[in-house]
């Protein structure tokens, strides 16, 4: 198989693995994600601030991955629950 293929074929294996990603709300451009962290069927994603950066208060999307059977995404800000979704079952 040449490189090209076996390219393709790592990518198609990627997508059908264990993971899936999943899109969250971040409150600014300033948070970034700190950590994700497993707890039963949930998924707890912690955002931190950049330190010193100015930004604007508007929401912002990012990807995130998190394993295939999390059913529930809560997203962490300054140790409070910010948002919380449900991921239906695949």
């Amino acid at each position: 198989m040449d490189k090209l293929g076996l390219l393709f074929l790592s990518g198609v294996l990627s997508c059908s693995g264990a993971y899936k990603d999943v899109v969250i709300e971040k409150p600014s451009p300033c948070y970034f994600v700190k950590s994700v962290e497993r707890k039963g069927n949930e998924a707890y994603v912690y955002l931190e601030r950049e330190r010193g950066k100015i930004c604007t208060q508007v929401i912002v999307k990012d990807r995130v991955r998190v394993e295939r059977d999390v059913e529930k995404i809560r997203v962490i800000v300054d140790n409070r629950v910010w948002k919380e979704y449900k991921e239906e079952k695949r």
